[in-house]
C-alpha cells in the first residue's frame, strides 16, 4: 500500500489547504531579499542578524540559509557568517550561458487555446506601454514578460521548466544590480515577437527571439560591468561595527567619492 508523503522533495508545489511551515517562509522571505538585492551582492552577515532584520526564528533562519545556500545563492563562511552570492563576470557569464542552452526547450511549450489567448493578451498590453521609460511601467513591463516566459516554462519538462525560472530569477538579480549601480537600462523584450512565435510554435523564429534577448542581456552586463564601481572585500570590521548589507555604489555618486567596501564582524 502507498502512503503519501506531503514532506517528499519529488513534490513540487505546496499543497495550498496546509500550513505554510516557518522554514519556507523564511526561504521566500531571503530569497526575495537576495533576488531583490536588498541583499547586497557579496554582503555577509551572521544568522542571527538576518533573524532580527527580517524578524525570523533563529531555527527557521537557519533551516532557510541551507537551502539557499544549496541554491547557490548564500554562502556559508565558517566563523564569520553567511556571504550573499557575490556579482561578478564569472557569474553572469554562466548564468547567461545556461539560459541560452536551456531556453530551447520553450519550442516544445504544449500551449492550451487558454495560453495562446493569454500570450496575446500580453503583447497587447505591452504594446500600450509602448516605450515609456517611468520607473513603474518598466517594472510592469518586466512583470509581463516573465509572465509569459512563466506561462511557456509550464508547459515544458518540468524539470527544465524549473532551471528556466531559476536562471531567470538569477538574470532579473543581475539587471536589477546593475540598472541600481550604474543608471543602465536593459531593452525591452519585443513581446510582440515572442508571443507570436510561442503561439504560431515557431522554433526558429523563437528562436531568434531568444537569441535576440540573450544578446541584449550580454550588452546591457558587458556595459554594466564596465561601470561599475563595486568592489567588495572580506576584511574584518573594528569590534561593534554592525555588517554591511547593502554597500554598493549608486549611479549619482560623485567621481570623487570611496568605493563603498562590504565587511564582516
Amino acid at each position: 500500500m502507498f502512503m503519501f508523503d506531503p514532506h517528499s522533495p519529488f513534490i513540487t508545489a505546496p499543497d495550498p489547504l496546509l500550513p505554510r511551515q516557518k522554514s519556507d517562509l523564511a526561504e521566500e522571505r531571503l530569497r526575495l531579499a537576495v533576488l531583490h538585492c536588498q541583499l547586497a551582492p557579496g554582503a555577509t552577515a551572521t544568522e542571527a542578524d538576518l533573524a532580527d532584520r527580517f524578524g525570523l526564528g533563529r531555527a527557521a533562519t537557519r533551516s532557510a540559509l541551507a537551502k539557499l545556500s544549496a541554491q547557490g545563492l548564500m554562502l556559508a563562511i565558517p566563523r564569520l557568517g553567511w556571504r550573499v552570492l557575490p556579482m561578478t563576470g564569472a557569474h553572469i557569464g554562466q548564468v547567461l550561458h545556461a539560459i541560452a542552452f536551456a531556453e530551447g526547450a520553450l519550442a516544445d511549450a504544449d500551449l492550451t487555446s487558454r495560453d495562446k489567448d493569454r500570450l496575446q493578451e500580453l503583447a497587447a498590453i505591452a504594446a500600450t506601454l509602448g516605450d515609456r521609460t517611468e520607473p513603474a511601467v518598466r517594472d510592469s513591463l518586466r512583470s509581463y514578460e516573465r509572465t509569459a516566459r512563466d506561462l511557456a516554462a509550464d508547459r515544458i519538462n518540468p524539470l527544465i521548466g524549473q532551471l528556466l525560472s531559476t536562471l531567470w530569477d538569477k538574470a532579473d538579480r543581475i539587471r536589477r544590480f546593475l540598472e541600481m549601480t550604474t543608471g543602465a537600462r536593459l531593452p525591452a523584450t519585443d513581446m510582440a515577437g515572442l508571443c507570436d512565435a510561442l503561439i504560431r510554435g515557431d522554433a526558429d523564429a523563437l528562436a531568434r527571439a531568444c537569441r535576440a534577448d540573450q544578446q541584449a542581456f550580454r550588452d546591457f552586463a558587458a556595459d554594466g560591468l564596465m561601470q561599475t564601481r563595486n568592489e567588495l572585500e572580506l576584511t574584518p570590521a573594528p569590534s561593534g561595527t554592525k555588517t554591511a548589507m547593502t554597500a554598493f555604489s549608486r549611479p549619482d555618486a560623485g567621481k570623487d567619492a570611496p568605493t563603498p567596501t562590504v565587511r564582516i564582524e
